[in-house]
């Protein structure tokens, strides 16, 4: 995140490069989900591979609250070679350079470009009698290239428009997988159109990088769609607006090359059944979904392909060709995209019991002639799922990653009316899974009815799932939820602990790096860390993250 700005602009007259001595360089400046703590930071910026030098007295690059990387610096303008002047009367920064003028005004999403209106992604403001400018976009409209330097943490200026030599290559993962997970939830909130969901992303990202992260997890498939042009799929409305409408662009080649241009890896982030749900009704379904094309298609053989419970649909886990077409989507992303990985949830067969009305799949089950509970073969369809998964990303790239991230109560995960996942098999044996990554999302005093500490509190569930990953090779990871800090979480205490310390996830990963058994972290999610009452916990989670 990096801007241009004018230092200690004053309104009332005409102001030119002499006197407009503080600029604001910020990739993008735009904070949809919250605004969080300051942090200091080493930020240095180059125009052309040259440094450029701060003078005492000027103050030096940061992020501020917002996080916004501030640059002070008058030498930024006279490197760039453009002349900036200041219109009073319609509150308008100017900045001219070979014939061409860029007006920037104050509070307005829109810069014009000789005179013709681009819209922009955030505005420019006047704070403390300076003036804050999204230069970013002015600097591209001079057709200059503006890049983040992850590993060196500069702002990369080339006035040719050329790419810098930062490689979109992943770096090298070295120690701890430290992950966030953005979701289609933060896709909502995005805006549609092309420049402006990169720019949302290049926000996130950057945002990201100043967490210590060195990794994503993108959700590209929440409600059998896609995030990219899919030969299964149709296009997620959460990329364009509308399920099935194609945005123009492809959000996830961007995000791939965005995450890996700041040395992050990218994982895909795939939920392989649920269809309807939370901010996709069934009206919303683009009739080029395979689910509305089963259901319409006139053909009775693949009705049950797809299933209404509860009032949401799903695709049915007990049928091959739906396992498979499940499977190619996943080897359509590994074999087009520079992933790092194959990320599932924990969302496999919902909620089920014995209620006739309820019985999901129970109709094949009871034509499958097999000799297994329920149960135990909802819980086999899952296990085809997943070792075919696994073998198709393997045979594709035997370096990607492919891992699971289920419910953290292990009691809840064994039960036989929901999930219907099987970890003792992924753990136990080859060919399943490369990681295990449990949502841990209880604090250290939790406790049960009873008013002892739950089974399931971090450490008790901790130590359950070290046991777990020891039955085999799988990498175990921890997932950990920002969404619980500052909040009146029910935990069965007079007052919830989430109310009373604010360092609970920072504990959370200095106590499993002291086990020595885990791999990584991933957090939930990266909106979750913009909210204000999380604040404390994710300035002390920051210190954490620097001691891996």
């Amino acid at each position: 995140m990096y801007i241009i700005q004018p230092e200690n602009l004053r309104v009332g007259k005409i102001l030119t490069i002499g006197i407009l001595t503080l600029l604001v360089i910020a990739a993008v400046c735009f904070s949809p989900w919250g605004m969080t703590a300051a942090i200091s930071s080493d930020i240095g910026v180059t125009i052309d591979g040259k440094p450029v030098v701060f003078q005492s007295g000027y103050g030096k690059p940061y992020i501020d609250s917002n996080n916004r990387t501030l640059v002070p610096l008058r030498s930024v303008a006279e490197s760039f070679g453009a002349a900036v002047s200041w219109d009073n009367a319609t509150r308008t920064a100017m900045i001219e350079k070979n014939g061409m003028t860029v007006q920037v005004p104050i509070g307005h999403t829109y810069i014009l470009i000789n005179g013709v209106s681009v819209t922009n992604d955030t505005y420019a403001v006047i704070k403390d009698d300076r003036t804050y400018l999204p230069i970013r976009a002015v600097l591209e409209a001079f057709g200059a290239n503006v890049s983040w330097n992850s590993v060196n943490r500069t702002v990369d200026v080339r006035t040719d428009g050329t790419a810098t030599d930062n490689p979109a290559e992943p770096a090298s993962r070295n120690g701890e997988l430290a992950a966030m997970w953005i979701s289609y939830l933060e896709y909502m909130e995005m805006p549609k159109d092309e420049a402006g969901f990169k720019a949302a992303v290049d926000r996130m990202l950057d945002r990201c990088v100043d967490l210590r992260m060195n990794a994503v997890i993108v959700q590209v498939r929440s409600h059998c769609d896609a995030m990219y042009p899919s030969a299964y799929y149709p296009w997620s409305a959460f990329a364009s607006g509308n399920q099935g409408v194609e945005p123009g662009y492809d959000p996830l080649e961007y995000m791939i090359s965005a995450a890996h241009s700041r040395g992050l890896e990218c994982h895909a982030w795939l939920n392989p059944y649920r269809v309807t749900g939370y901010a996709n009704n069934w009206s919303q379904v683009a009739a080029s979904n395979p689910a509305k094309v089963w259901l319409s298609d006139h053909n009775t053989s693949n009705d049950r392909w797809v299933l209404l419970h509860k009032g949401e649909y799903y695709l049915n886990p007990s049928v091959p060709q739906v396992r498979k077409m499940v499977v190619d989507g996943v080897a359509e992303i590994v074999s087009r995209y520079n992933v790092d990985g194959i990320h599932f949830d924990d969302y496999f067969y919902p909620s089920v019991n014995n209620d006739p009305s309820l019985c999901f799949d129970k109709p094949e089950y009871d034509v499958s002639g097999s000799a297994l509970s329920i149960a135990n073969w909802r819980r086999n369809n899952v296990n085809l799922l997943v070792k075919d998964v696994y073998a198709t990303v393997k045979n594709i790239n035997p370096n990607l990653e492919f891992g699971i991230s289920p419910a953290g109560n292990v009691d809840s995960l064994q039960s036989d009316t929901v999930y219907f996942v099987d970890i003792d098999t992924w753990l136990s044996n080859p060919g399943y899974v490369d990681y295990i990554m449990p949502q841990l999302y209880w604090g250290f005093e939790r406790r049960d009815s009873s008013g002892k500490i739950a089974a399931y509190a971090y450490e008790n569930n901790l130590k359950t799932w070290i046991s777990l990953a020891a039955k085999g090779n799988a990498k175990l990871y921890v997932g950990l939820n920002m969404a619980n800090a500052g909040t009146n979480i029910s935990d069965n205490n007079p007052v919830s602990e989430w109310l009373r310390y604010n360092d609970i996830i920072a504990r959370q990963v200095l106590a499993a790096r002291t086990t020595g058994k885990v791999d990584g972290f991933a957090f939930f999610r990266y909106a979750i860390f913009n909210r204000s009452e999380a604040q404390k916990e994710v300035a002390n989670l920051i210190e954490a993250m620097k001691k891996p």
